[in-house]
């Protein structure tokens, strides 16, 4: 029971337009804790600006309790509103540890209340003033001795002393070191930090940002941060050298200048900023009004804002501010953050605070569990947790790593949290440092420099680990914005990824790759020589030269060329052979094939059909090449195999289904990909506007369309369109093969790319055991794997039979999981021709014929396994494919 007698007292204040009222609370309380009636009086005076005297916490003491139930958490939660301590934090829970500091003339009541209700405790701190004192006193630490300029770390520094530092380093590195001022606290003071930049000329820049201080008392952060700054600068450890100079740093060492300020000339346990918009009496939660002079930083940021661990009253510690970004500091940090983003590849984000020796993983509202679909989770507690084995090594000091929700408390609003999800810097982390409570806040000064010490063991440790994990893949795609030409669309650990760069950027390019631990290997040395030599033809194919009407297979040919040559097959031999248009691209070129039945009028109601697609990737030649190649093979070979399967099928082979496409890469860029749509023509800020004038067409199919492995910004080279089957060249495709269907058995599809010699089956987005959800998965390995063993034999070119998921990448969208899945095709196939890298999409003049000679190898032993299984008559044997399942399956858990 709390009887409250309240008398409102106003008064005039001279000179100003405005009233302010004073309240005298007499206060009758029955303390459920002690059993007795207390009477006291408090005085508030509501105003908008604290004047509070320096506290002092002369014989205070501070003790660790551990609440065992939720009842003892009760009571000791109630210890705060009834005055007889105040907590270091407002955060805790049953089995935790909680701080209390106590006045001396609580410390008997609070020790009766312990022992009464059998709660925990222990005291840590006999005298917290003496600890605070001792804190501005420099510890004697000769050998160690380690003054930098007028800075030193033998002692805490205040805001002034730490700004002053940052403009000398100005003056002393003019060349390396900036000062910058991301913005202003709430009482006007600078956000002030400095930039470490080696390389002022470098493009293609690495950032790195590292945060201080956004908790006001945790002095041992900016003493932390500014020793990183010293290493930085002067140390001569090789891999210090190499994190240094690698990356542009942008370092912060007092994010909360107001509440820095006021932990040294006020109230040494301050936390927040000092922000007096939202003062009110605390009377009900036991602590000074003063405290609602503050909104937690920390809980500020608008990412999944005031959902878990934060709170809306002002006079907690974890106050989140009336509003998400209300404070300029944490607006400031968030402004500045997302600039980061946009002038280089943003690797680091690391918020130090202190204490509880935790390196903490995004996102702090997430356990581990729902954490770990979150991008790149696994790589970064990897990271963190190598850092924190590292740190161990030198003092024995032990980390913990993990999510805040697992291994502290869970919490929302956070800078580092925001900062992953808003920027996507590939790493960031929240760093507790010393101690686990013994001294908590107040680090005693001889600690510092072994505490600076490890955790640059750990900093090195976890850049190593960055650099060798999935981050590499980030910086990569991230790399794209500086205007290289990528050959390889998607990437994945350990998988080869070929770049295009300029003379002028070779250097430029091999630095920054190195400087991530990435080792660059010239594959083509010139690359234009290479384009004007697939326009020669090849004198190595003399003797196995072979021609058939205008064409021959030593060169590429044009798509006037390849027109051409269709035509003429249907002048000679008019009997079998006949064009087809089925459909005109967006610039209004035929889609233009040719039918090849030798049993024409003569094959009954469902003859069998097949259908080959090539060039639907515009910069494939070899794709072309290969389909113009198996036309004629089927129209003059005297191999008895060869005429069989020209014969067993109506054949509708189609050698360019994206004619603009193809044309552009001889007109304009051999490397164009897409095809030539300009309704989506956008800026494309890290590359030529250009790319944004095609759409793959590849992924613009309305199977699974957008799922995976296909993007939504025509600046892409993966764009799959603004929506499936936007284009007129997919649309002529699927409408076809549909048409197709209506006219006899259609059993094959063959889909022809380069490179990376594979023989894909569908569907391209499963994986592992997931491959058998397509029904006769089973059979199209079976008939895909000795398919490849054939083709081994004639070159020793080895083949990978798999999923595009399994042996490439994930894909959907494609045209053949279209035709599998829509369609129903029964034998579906996308090849991968010719190479493996080495020349890539400018496989030389001399390996057309050689291609396509074990390709014809490949496409009879398939066929030749296609009929044993019982596809011609469409009685598929069933215990085959179960054994062939078995088979399949082994070889994808074995991989």
């Amino acid at each position: 029971m709390i009887l409250t007698l309240c008398i409102n007292v106003t008064s005039r204040i001279m000179d100003t337009a405005s009233l302010r009222g004073s309240e005298y609370f007499i206060q009758v309380d029955y303390d459920e804790i002690t059993n007795t009636y207390e009477i006291f009086s408090k005085h508030v005076t509501i105003e908008q600006h604290s004047t509070s005297a320096k506290v002092t916490f002369e014989g205070h003491k501070v003790f660790k309790v551990v609440p065992n139930t939720e009842n003892n958490v009760k009571i000791v939660m109630d210890l705060q509103k009834q005055r007889i301590g105040e907590f270091w934090s407002d955060q805790f829970d049953v089995h935790n540890a909680a701080k209390i500091t106590v006045a001396p003339e609580n410390i008997n009541k609070f020790v009766d209340v312990m022992n009464r209700h059998g709660i925990e405790f222990e005291e840590i701190i006999a005298d917290l003033q003496k600890v605070i004192d001792s804190q501005l006193k420099p510890v004697i630490t000769v050998e160690r001795s380690t003054d930098f300029l007028s800075f030193s770390w033998n002692r805490y520094h205040t805001l002034e002393e730490i700004n002053n530092w940052l403009d000398e380093l100005q003056n002393n590195y003019p060349d390396i070191v900036t000062t910058v001022v991301m913005g202003r606290s709430v009482e006007n003071r600078d956000i002030k930090g400095v930039i470490i930049n080696y390389h002022q000329e470098r493009n293609n820049t690495l950032i790195g940002m590292i945060e201080g201080t956004i908790h006001a008392r945790e002095w041992i952060v900016p003493a932390t941060t500014t020793w990183i700054i010293k290493e930085f600068l002067t140390s001569t450890d090789p891999e210090v050298r190499a994190l240094a100079e690698n990356i542009e740093w942008h370092i912060f060492p007092v994010v909360n200048p107001d509440g820095y300020v006021y932990t040294f000339t006020t109230h040494r346990m301050w936390r927040k900023n000092r922000s007096t918009r939202n003062f009110t009496s605390c009377s009900a939660t036991g602590v000074d009004d003063d405290m609602s002079n503050g909104v937690d930083l920390n809980r500020n940021f608008d990412f999944a804002w005031m959902s878990i661990g934060a709170t809306d009253n002002p006079c907690s510690n974890t106050f989140a501010g009336p509003s998400a970004f209300s404070e300029p500091e944490s607006k400031a940090v968030a402004d500045y953050a997302s600039k980061l983003k946009n002038q280089g590849t943003f690797v680091y984000y690391f918020a130090l605070h202190s204490y509880s020796q935790l390196i903490i993983v995004p996102y702090s509202h997430l356990t581990a569990a729902e954490s770990a679909s979150i991008t790149n989770y696994a790589d970064m507690y990897d990271i963190a947790r190598g850092g924190a084995d590292k740190l161990e090594e030198r003092f024995g000091t032990v980390y913990r790593t993990g999510v805040s929700a697992d291994i502290l408390y869970p919490m929302s609003g956070t800078s580092f949290d925001w900062v992953k999800n808003e920027t996507d810097v590939s790493v960031s982390f929240l760093i507790e440092l010393r101690d686990l409570g013994e001294y908590g806040f107040l680090l005693p000064p001889e600690q510092i420099i072994p505490n600076n010490l490890e955790i640059m063991d750990a900093l090195l440790e976890m850049d190593r680990t960055t650099r060798l994990l999935d981050v590499q893949v980030q910086i990569l795609y991230d790399l794209r914005k500086q205007d290289y030409y990528y050959w390889t669309d998607v990437f994945t650990v350990n998988s080869n990824v070929r770049i295009m760069v300029s003379p002028l950027k070779d250097e430029e390019f091999v630095q920054y790759c190195r400087n991530f631990g990435l080792n660059p290997v010239i594959s083509i040395n010139n690359v234009q020589k290479l384009i004007d030599d697939q326009l020669r033809p090849s004198l190595m194919n003399a003797e196995r030269s072979t021609t058939l009407g205008s064409f021959s297979w030593t060169r590429y040919h044009s798509l006037s060329e390849i027109h051409t040559w269709l035509d003429e097959l249907a002048e000679m031999y008019p009997n079998i052979v006949t064009t087809v248009n089925i459909g005109e691209s967006n610039e209004g070129r035929l889609i233009k094939g040719v039918v090849i039945d030798f049993k024409a009028g003569d094959r009954g109601d469902s003859p069998l059909v097949a259908m080959i697609e090539g060039g639907i990737h515009s910069r494939e030649w070899i794709s072309p090449a290969t389909v113009s190649w198996i036309i004629k093979e089927f129209l003059t070979s005297d191999n008895n195999e060869v005429q069989n399967l020209a014969r067993a099928f109506v054949w509708h082979i189609f050698p360019v289904v994206n004619p603009d496409g193809y044309n552009y890469t001889f007109t304009n860029d051999r490397m164009w990909r897409k095809n030539r749509n300009v309704a989506n023509f956008v800026n494309c800020s890290s590359t030529s506007d250009d790319l944004s004038n095609g759409i793959d067409l590849n992924r613009n199919f309305d199977f699974l369309w957008m799922t995976v492995g296909a993007s939504s910004d025509p600046c892409t080279q993966t764009y799959a369109g603004p929506t499936p089957a936007s284009e007129p060249e997919t649309q002529a495709i699927a409408n076809y093969v549909l048409n197709l269907k209506q006219t006899g058995n259609l059993l094959y599809y063959f889909a022809f790319h380069s490179y990376s010699q594979m023989i894909l089956i569908p569907y391209s987005h499963l994986s592992g055991s997931d491959v058998i959800q397509l029904e006769n998965y089973a059979d199209l390995y079976e008939i895909a794997i000795r398919g490849a063993d054939k083709l081994t034999q004639r070159h020793g070119t080895s083949y990978r039979v798999g999923t595009s998921a399994d042996i490439l990448y994930e894909v959907s969208g494609s045209s053949f999981d279209w035709v599998k899945g829509v369609a129903n095709v029964p034998v579906v196939y996308l090849f991968e021709l010719r190479d493996v890298g080495e020349y890539g999409f400018l496989l030389p003049t001399e390996q057309i014929i050689p291609n396509n000679e074990e390709i014809m190898d490949c496409l009879l032993e398939m066929d030749r396994t296609t009929r044993q299984l019982g596809y011609y008559s469409g009685a598929v044997s069933i215990t085959v494919s179960l054994t062939c399942l078995l088979i399949s399956l082994a070889f994808i858990f074995m991989k």
